[in-house]
């Protein structure tokens, strides 16, 4: 349980940009009780496969409300999968391979905003899923492909340039020159689809990422 205020609480106690949130001025109220807060389950576990192959699923959710309407809503489900193979005579934690799939999905009550301002109240159904594989084909170098999807629901009141169904296929590749370093090439093409307000359009980018760590890290990942 979390308190659910804010731009981090990003589908619930969001006031938004100068007050509007989905297209709806925001009541942007203090917490009333215990239903005002995030509400957030998550159950994984993981299953060895052999010495070499592990999977590693789970399911969340994320439940309270939202700053459209005195009694609006936000429910958020998603489930995930990892498998890893590891090589018996790896080096260093090379060669690998591993592929995660996650997918989730989101029902929003838009209320009226404050005063009833806005003219409709309308419930959104948006999900997405993303798919990706790495491949640690020599030590401290990983190639990457994945795939995203993300629908939104359309509406001809809502007007909100990030409500935008797309899709992004992306590859990259990661050199780590030391334990607590990387350098990443990455490549995304994305196609975003027309709706009500905007029109469709595809988008290319390249990304060149540099990060290293100072001091205490954290442990290894899974």
């Amino acid at each position: 349980m979390q308190n659910g205020r804010g731009g981090t609480g990003f589908s619930f106690r969001n006031p938004g940009d100068d007050g509007i949130f989905f297209g709806r001025r925001t009541t942007d109220r203090e917490a009333r009780g215990l239903e005002d807060f995030v509400w957030i389950p998550r159950w994984e576990n993981s299953v060895d496969l052999s010495p070499t192959q592990v999977v590693l699923a789970g399911v969340s959710g994320a439940f309270g409300s939202n700053e459209t309407g005195a009694n609006s809503r936000t429910q958020i489900y998603g489930a995930d999968l990892l498998y890893k193979w590891k090589s018996s005579h790896a080096e260093g934690g090379f060669p690998f391979v591993k592929w995660q799939t996650e997918a989730m999905y989101r029902r929003f009550e838009a209320g009226r905003g404050i005063d009833q301002s806005f003219p409709v109240a309308e419930t959104f159904h948006d999900w997405g899923i993303y798919s990706q594989v790495l491949w640690g084909f020599k030590k401290g170098w990983v190639a990457g492909v994945r795939g995203d999807y993300l629908h939104m629901t359309d509406s001809e009141f809502t007007d909100d340039d990030e409500r935008q169904t797309r899709s992004r296929i992306s590859a990259n590749l990661t050199w780590y020159p030391t334990e607590f370093s990387k350098i990443r090439l990455q490549y995304n093409h994305d196609f975003l689809e027309e709706n009500f307000f905007l029109a469709g359009r595809d988008v290319d980018s390249i990304f060149l990422q540099f990060e290293f760590i100072l001091g205490a890290h954290g442990a290894h990942k899974f």
